[in-house]
């Protein structure tokens, strides 16, 4: 296994924002009550992630205008506001890839038709799985594949 890094902490939606926009070839995938999909913009709802190949920052509203943030990496990250602090533990992360549902099956109505990045009904996730002293605590996004490999987690 690799070492990995988790951070948290509170941020105004204005950090969050750009926090966000610093990370490279990212996918959003935002919800609220009444709506769960992949946003073509920045669009911070109740909660939702945004991801890459290298880490995640995942929000939570807790506030008008104020979120719970945690941040998944694959590296320290010092670039980070100061608000967000290291997570306590040992973390450890390993790789995982699966499969995401068909959406083109009936018995899901999901509220998008393609998956982003791969821009088909059909995808596979790739995934870290983030360990705090051997304990799985965390499963990661990292990338939209459109490869038809099958694999576990």
């Amino acid at each position: 296994m690799m070492r990995g890094w988790v951070y948290s902490g509170e941020l105004g939606t204005d950090e969050l924002a750009q926090l966000i926009e610093r990370l490279p070839k990212r996918v959003i995938l935002s919800w609220e009550l009444a709506r769960l999909d992949f946003p073509k913009g920045l669009e911070l709802r109740d909660a939702g992630c945004a991801f890459n190949r290298e880490a995640e920052i995942r929000w939570e509203k807790i506030a008008e205008r104020r979120c719970r943030v945690w941040v998944l990496s694959d590296s320290e990250r010092n670039d980070l506001p100061d608000t967000l602090k290291s997570v306590d533990g040992d973390w450890e992360i390993s790789e995982c890839e699966t499969r995401l549902i068909n959406l083109e099956d009936k018995r899901f109505a999901p509220q998008f038709d393609l998956y982003p990045v791969a821009n088909r009904p059909e995808a596979q996730l790739m995934c870290r799985v983030f360990y705090r002293d051997k304990i799985a605590t965390f499963v990661s996004p990292r990338e939209v594949k459109t490869d038809a490999q099958e694999s576990e987690c």
